[in-house]
């Protein structure tokens, strides 16, 4: 079993994906040993052409063409992981392959009750224009907890936005705690966002305000569209 399910997903970028399989390509075959990588697409327009080489990859697609399902894709994510941590980021994010390889080294030594956040070089919040230390959607998860204590709420899904904050408070509500890992720099963004897409967050904010008034959990059920994996040559 891995230490550590790798969980990433995308729409309409195929050349985002594939760098960042390159890049996993090229990390040092100690790190490869204990980590697995997901991908998950998200009914993008065309299958991408995933080689997956050296890496213990697995790719799964969305079927179901729901807008902004980062929920579920993330869930897929989770739902598929067999590590015993699970690291979600986007896919326009590099990992260093030094914090990589210290992570690794680490992570038996972490809180199964803890979501960490991992510090990101020069981010900007693309609403407020304000820096960041970490990305919200970038977190750090014991995995089984994460299944019974958290997942993301698919209410979410068809709108921009809010998720990843949510998940976090429904994480807290069941017991668990935040802490943000400062050293050393895990990500850098590569700046590259989907074009095209309605980023209204709007309903998503609503949303959010209204389960933070009530029980701040998740609404029942995940998984709720078509996926498949897809098989790697």
């Amino acid at each position: 079993m891995p230490k550590l399910s790798i969980i990433s997903n995308f729409y309409n970028c195929e050349e985002m994906a594939q760098k960042q399989v390159e890049n996993w390509k090229n990390l040092p075959a100690a790190i490869l040993e204990q980590v697995e990588f997901i991908l998950v697409d998200d009914c993008s327009d065309k299958i991408p052409d995933i080689s997956p080489g050296p890496l213990n990859l697995r790719l799964f697609r969305v079927i179901s063409d729901i807008p902004w399902n980062l929920t579920g894709a993330r869930n897929l994510g989770a739902f598929n992981a067999t590590g015993d941590w699970s690291l979600f980021f986007d896919i326009d994010q590099y990992i260093f392959p030094e914090a990589l390889a210290s992570l690794t080294h680490s992570i038996q030594t972490l809180d199964a009750k803890t979501l960490y956040y991992l510090r990101i070089k020069e981010l900007i919040n693309i609403q407020t224009g304000a820096s960041l230390h970490s990305a919200p959607s970038t977190m750090l998860v014991n995995t089984k907890r994460f299944r019974t204590h958290g997942m993301f709420d698919e209410d979410f899904a068809g709108y921009y936005g809010y998720e990843d904050i949510f998940a976090a408070y429904v994480w807290e509500t069941n017991g668990g705690r935040r802490e943000l890992i400062s050293t050393p720099v895990f990500f850098e963004d590569m700046g590259f966002g989907t074009t095209g897409l309605d980023r209204d967050v709007e309903r998503n904010k609503a949303l959010l305000s209204n389960k933070l008034a009530t029980n701040c959990q998740n609404s029942p059920g995940i998984l709720r569209f078509i996926w498949k994996e897809i098989e790697l040559a």
